[in-house]
């Protein structure tokens, strides 16, 4: 660790950029392009796999890294099964799935082997390099963490942002940590790569002409799990959802379809709601609770 001074140097790093030049080249060039939905998934999942490497080195404290290294992983696993999937479909063919899964499985490797090693390393990181924890009152300024009688760290709120998600519209963040709670601003369909809505089409003075209520379901689902794990949560731990349509009768045989196989086993609490608009031409927006361990 005392060597690396760049997220970029990190042997694991790079081999998940390389993986994401593959996955992207994946995308563009067999009928996978067609499938919205599974190549939005599979390109959010890359992408994550190395910018999770990056903003945990980012932090500049072990275990914070490790978190991320840990959700890394986690998102590897998941571009796993998506690729299985893409077979299945016959989207991609043997020897280019072959290939990918090796890849992604020794990237996966190599991060386990990372994580074992700052399990039992003595650095702490930047972060917390002249921190003291004390039980006793203090005035020095240096003394940035207060402990509780159960020893454990007091809670403050967290603003998170992440570039895993579609950027904000205005002047607020992805989410908001308060005590063990997260709250989630309304988020849409709009992809992180290229802020652009799948499947819509617009005429030239903007109104729109046809929209794909299926792929902007799996792009919103996409980005709501991005500011989870990037917030530290995870998809699992939601706990109310609620759901803006902007066509209820047409859209929500679809979306409540689509939203049964991602939520089975959450049991998170919904309520789905139409709305005339929203602000950017997508037709459907989620506003999210979830718990933080």
């Amino acid at each position: 660790m005392a060597t690396i001074r760049r997220f970029e140097d990190l042997e694991i790093w790079q081999i998940a950029r390389q993986l994401n030049k593959e996955i992207i080249e994946l995308t563009k060039s067999t009928e996978l392009r067609r499938d919205f939905g599974l190549k939005d998934q599979i390109m959010r999942s890359s992408e994550s796999v190395m910018n999770n490497i990056a903003e945990g080195f980012g932090r500049a404290s072990r275990l914070e890294f490790i978190q991320f290294l840990s959700i890394s992983r986690g998102s590897a696993n998941e571009l796993k099964s998506q690729l299985i999937q893409g077979l299945d479909k016959k989207y991609i063919n043997e020897i280019s799935f072959n290939n990918l899964i090796t890849e992604t499985e020794k990237l996966n490797n190599k991060t386990a082997a990372f994580i074992n090693y700052l399990n039992y390393s003595k650095y702490k990181g930047l972060k917390f390099m002249n921190r003291e924890i004390s039980n006793t009152t203090t005035n020095n300024k240096q003394q940035t963490t207060n402990i509780t009688s159960n020893n454990k760290p007091q809670t403050t709120n967290d603003i998170i942002k992440t570039t895993n998600a579609a950027s904000p519209l205005g002047a607020y963040p992805h989410a908001r940590k308060v005590g063990n709670l997260l709250f989630l601003s309304g988020i849409g369909s709009r992809r992180a790569s290229d802020n652009q809505i799948p499947g819509l089409e617009l005429d030239e003075a903007g109104n729109i002409l046809k929209y794909d209520i299926e792929a902007e379901c799996h792009s919103v689902f996409a980005n709501v799990k991005a500011v989870l794990e990037a917030s530290g949560s995870s998809w699992d731990k939601m706990v109310d959802v609620t759901v803006f349509l902007t066509n209820m009768k047409t859209d929500f045989p679809i979306y409540n379809k689509i939203y049964g196989e991602y939520f089975k086993g959450v049991e998170a609490c919904r309520t789905t709601v139409e709305i005339k608009s929203l602000p950017t031409p997508i037709c459907i927006e989620l506003k999210v609770i979830a718990t933080i361990e």
